[in-house]
This record gives C-alpha cells, structure tokens and sequence, in this order.
C-alpha cells in the first residue's frame, strides 16, 4: 500500500510594498524639508529685517563735520594742557588735566596727534555729559556688510574711566537723522561696555606709544563742563598732584 504524498509547506507571503519603515522615513523627510523651509525663512526675515535696519541707521558715506578754526591763543593754551599730560604719563608723575570741549575740538582741529579725528568728530560737554558729532567707518564692527558702511550722527552720554575700564552711559543717540530708543540701551548696557572695552584694547595694541600713555591714565571722568584726566604716577596708589 502506498503512503500518500507529504503536503508541501506554505509560501512565506511576498514582502509587502508599504512597509512601516519606509512610512516612517517618509515622514521623516517631510518634516526635515519642513524644518528646512522654515529655518530659511526666518533666516530671510532676519536677514531682511536686518539689512533694512543697517540702510536705515548708517550711510554709505560720511558726512564733514564742521567746526570753527580755532585761534593761535586758543591752539597754544589747548597743546600745552595736552603737552603737560603726555610728559606726565611719559614721566610717571601723578597730575591731573582738565580739558574743556572747546579744548578738544582745537586739538581735532590743529594738533597733528588728532589728524585721524579731524572732520569726524566734534565734542560738546555740559552737565556732566559729553556730546559727540560724528561721521566715522564701520570698518571694524563685526557685521555683515557694515565694513562700508558710515555711522553719521550724535551720542551723548556719560564717562567714567578707572585704571583699564571704561563705563559709558549712554542718554540719547541719533543715527541717520533718527532718534534710537533709549530702551535699547538700557537693555544691552553692559554688552554695549563690554564691546567698547574690548574693542579699545585691540585698538591700543595696535599703536605702542598710545597703549604706554594709556597705561599711564589713572582715571578720566566728564564733570560739569570739563574732561578730567588723571595720571597714576610713580606709583599705583599715588593721588594726582597739581591740577594744569
């Protein structure tokens, strides 16, 4: 008697064309060219709102800022006071200067250390507040298309300088023809210190000499009317002399 055929085992079911994996890397695309699309857009905003406020607040040129030649007396009277604090910070004597605004602007004007300042800046001071004309480069500001860019406008604000620091306080500042919001500056005070600082010190290490007087400034404050410089003296601790 013959045993029957053995039945063959079942075929495995085809591979389905529709798998959870390729649903999942699908969506995962989906979303990732989501997140892209979205990541160029706000880069597109901020990149527009950016450049827009750039164009608003600078210029692409400068402006002369203007001021009165000074007279023989007046650039004789200012060059000593500026004479007398070079030779004291040279010497490491202690003496205190005190600089009116009229001062400043005859040094901008004549003095061949202030050449680079000459038709930038004009300097006013009253109420213990320095006042600043100015149409300087934004070739040193670390942003995009600022480097041929110009700021033309006024600043006004407060000074303190104590050994190695400055402290500005910033009371109004106009760009461009337009009042910033004070808010501003209050919100980003000590960022505002901290860039100055910084950016002061690349600077006066680029220039030997500058940074050797500088290293010699025991403290400079805006008063009333006047710029008061004092040097540090033999020593540290020395309090300034004679007031020129």
């Amino acid at each position: 008697m013959n045993n029957p055929a053995p039945t063959p085992a079942p075929l495995p079911p085809p591979p389905s064309s529709g798998g959870g994996c390729g649903c999942c890397a699908g969506g995962c695309l989906s979303l990732f060219a989501i997140a892209v699309a979205g990541l160029a857009l706000v880069l597109c905003v901020t990149w527009f709102a950016y450049v827009k406020t750039l164009n608003t607040f600078t210029a692409d040129a400068p402006i002369a800022v203007q001021m009165e030649p000074p007279s023989e007396v007046q650039f004789a009277a200012a060059s000593q006071k500026f004479e007398e604090l070079r030779s004291a910070a040279a010497a490491k004597q202690s003496a205190t200067v005190e600089l009116t605004a009229a001062d400043l602007n005859t040094l901008i004007a004549r003095h061949p250390k202030f050449r680079d300042w000459r038709g930038k800046v004009r300097v006013a001071i009253e109420d213990s507040t320095m006042t600043l004309d100015l149409s300087v480069p934004l070739h040193d500001v670390p942003l995009p298309r600022a480097e041929r860019r110009w700021f033309n406008g006024t600043v006004r604000f407060g000074l303190n300088y104590d050994e190695d620091r400055f402290a500005l306080a910033v009371k109004s500042l106009e760009a461009n023809g337009r009042q910033l919001d004070l808010k501003l500056f209050d919100f980003m005070a000590g960022a505002l210190n901290e860039g100055f600082n910084e950016g002061f010190d690349k600077s006066q290490r680029r220039d030997r000499d500058s940074n050797e007087f500088w290293e010699n400034v025991k403290s400079i404050s805006v008063v009333d009317d006047k710029l008061i410089i004092t040097t540090k003296g033999a020593g540290a601790t020395v309090e300034a002399g004679a007031t020129i």
